[in-house]
């Protein structure tokens, strides 16, 4: 398979404005390469860094940008029309705002260019105290003795860890795992979130995801940490109607539902929710943006879920959940 790389140029000030637009249009996974915030983070003495690597020096001169990653196929092409449609109307509708020069340029990538793009962002980095994330390619440079190692080759499905709804996500999970917890997993991507699940001490974890790569990707992920087929399960198909995924997947066993996606999908899955959980089961929720928030748990509350805490890492917010029957 072909992908499009769309890189679109623009300044500080139009990341989050573009960023939320994209994410109406269903892409939720963004490269965003900014100096500002670069600088902001390389010199914020508040902040520990764990690793450093000198090739992110050459972002303290480049031009702001967002780089999305789509399919080139009828799909695929259809957003990009998409995506050009919304820019030419950014630069209408935010006269008074510099969103620099808004230009879009295009390329067609195969899949190992594809993987090698998305492989010079990704190094190692730590969650919480508790878990480094180290994508296959890369060596640790230092000890890490008291972290589990959780590795990982996204291939073609988007989920590494970096962005900050994985991550409000994963501490979350660290928060409430309880030894021997079943986990489900709805919208696994890479798996992320079920590795990191039996990792922390789930006896079990079971993915779902609408793309079959997804599928085999997050079944290579979870061997790649030597978790076999008897503590981690994945299937492919839409949660919401197919009923036969439903029984398979099991009625009123999981301790915790973990869903890592946007709030519109969230709100759509979240109708299964008391289906699948055990009574005082947990769902944790994350890729809400601020402005849906309260949506998201007006619709949880009226499932019978207790929101216990709201937890966010700039525009994005993670909510956790208990379901009392």
């Amino acid at each position: 398979m072909n992908w499009t790389e769309i890189t679109i140029y623009t300044t500080t000030n139009g990341i989050e404005i573009i960023n939320g637009s994209l994410i109406k249009l269903g892409i939720n996974d963004a490269v965003i390469e900014d100096a500002s915030v670069f600088e902001d983070f390389l010199y914020n003495d508040t902040l520990n860094w764990d690793y450093y690597d000198e090739e992110l020096a050459n972002m303290k001169s480049c031009e702001s940008c967002i780089k999305v990653y789509l399919a080139d196929n009828n799909q695929g092409r259809q957003l990009v029309t998409e995506v050009k449609k919304i820019i030419e109307s950014m630069r209408k509708q935010y006269k008074d705002i510099d969103l620099g020069r808004l230009e879009i340029e295009t390329q067609i990538l195969n899949d190992e260019d594809w993987a090698n793009n998305w492989k010079q962002y990704f190094k190692p980095f730590a969650v919480s105290d508790k878990i480094i994330i180290k994508p296959t390619w890369e060596e640790l440079k230092e000890s890490v003795d008291d972290k589990i190692i959780l590795e990982i080759d996204p291939g073609m499905s988007f989920g590494t860890g970096q962005h900050h709804t994985t991550r409000l996500c994963i501490e979350q999970i660290i928060k409430y795992m309880e030894k021997d917890m079943e986990v489900l997993d709805m919208g696994c991507g890479s798996g992320i979130l079920s590795i990191a699940s039996v990792l922390l001490g789930a006896k079990r974890a079971l993915g779902i995801d609408i793309d079959e790569n997804a599928v085999k990707t997050a079944k290579e992920n979870a061997a790649l940490n030597n978790i076999l087929d008897d503590r981690f399960t994945v299937y492919c198909g839409d949660v919401t109607e197919d009923e036969n995924l439903q029984r398979k997947i099991g009625f009123n066993k999981y301790d915790m539902i973990a869903v890592n996606i946007i709030a519109q999908i969230i709100m759509g899955m979240s109708s299964t929710f008391p289906k699948f959980l055990k009574k005082g089961g947990l769902v944790i929720a994350s890729g809400v943006i601020k402005k849906y928030v309260e949506d998201v748990v007006k619709d949880f509350e009226g499932l019978g879920l207790e929101i216990l805490e709201i937890n966010d890492s700039e525009e994005w917010l993670s909510i956790t959940a208990k379901y009392n029957g």
